[in-house]
């Protein structure tokens, strides 16, 4: 009964152990490097092509790959999509922002501001981080275009598609393409 109770407690600690060994704790959309499909039913994806390459969130540890927000706040509707690459040291995202918009299915609107600006705005802007020093954001000349493709208030559903150019302070220019997502909020 003792060699039981041994064999069972080893079990126990092992197998979970095991599990984590293999695990792969990436938030992305579909195990691969292809784009999601896009979708309209709050699926909870996204991803783009940066300088034509596929870029998905992907995350370890604790902190969360994807956020997305869609809030009313202070009589505004403020808008807020960021999605990352956290595995290894540091990090790498994307992100689009609209501020006082009330967003409306089938409309597009313009990014052109620069969210790194403090000042309060009304209107979109994109950005791509390739380090907290190193980051690209559009401007009034360097745009881009979210167009939505849902929005559900009652079912907390943002669908959507982006492209944009943005600038660094070293005057380097990356290229977003093909974005898309689709998710709960």
């Amino acid at each position: 009964m003792k060699k039981l109770k041994s064999m069972c407690l080893a079990i126990l600690i092992i197998f979970p152990l095991w599990g984590l060994g293999g695990c792969n704790n990436d938030d992305d959309n579909n195990n691969n490097d292809t784009l999601p499909p896009a979708t309209q039913i709050g699926a909870n994806t996204v991803g783009c092509l940066v300088n034509g390459e596929v870029f998905l969130p992907r995350s370890e540890g604790i902190n969360p790959a994807v956020v997305v927000n869609y809030e009313f706040i202070g009589g505004e509707f403020f808008f807020l999509l960021n999605f990352a690459d956290l595995r290894g040291i540091g990090f790498k995202d994307v992100f689009l922002n609209t501020r006082a918009i009330t967003l409306q299915t089938g409309q597009t609107y313009i990014l052109d501001k620069n969210l790194n600006d403090d000042g309060d705005y009304s209107g979109g802007g994109g950005g791509h981080s390739l380090s907290l020093s190193n980051v690209f954001y559009t401007n009034n000349s360097l745009l881009g275009e979210l167009t939505i493709t849902r929005i559900d208030l009652s079912n907390s559903i943002i669908s959507g598609n982006f492209w944009f150019d943005a600038i660094n302070e070293a005057g380097e220019i990356v290229e977003i393409r093909e974005g898309r997502f689709d998710y709960e909020y």
